[in-house]
């Protein structure tokens, strides 16, 4: 399907920098921005690419910095990531708070 869109200069030249900056073109770049934006979790490729990208921010910026530009796109990986796995974590939380609770009775005598 082919889709063309308008966007604003400023957010034309942030894409273009962005997109720069990971040796791709606008249009490869916008289309991981959209997949990014109508992930869900039964969309594994989209995860596996970003998170993939995401773990390699965090390594670089371990290893040599990051700049402002890769920190904000890490900081929204990071908040994509959390949202995407807030759910599992809610049932983790609760299966774990269960298994606190039958230590419990089992220690009570």
């Amino acid at each position: 399907m082919s889709l063309t869109i308008t966007v604003k200069d400023k957010l034309a030249r942030r894409l273009r920098a962005q997109a720069a900056a990971r040796r791709l073109s606008v249009q490869q770049w916008a289309l991981t921005i959209l997949a990014n934006a109508s992930q869900s979790p039964e969309d594994a490729d989209a995860w596996i690419e970003l998170n993939n990208r995401r773990t390699a921010l965090i390594r670089k910026r371990c290893e040599a910095g990051l700049s402002e530009t890769e920190e904000q796109e890490l900081a929204r990986l990071q908040a994509a990531a959390a949202a995407l796995l807030e759910p599992y974590d809610r049932r983790r939380l609760e299966h774990v708070r269960s298994l606190i609770h039958d230590a419990d009775a089992a220690a009570t005598p």
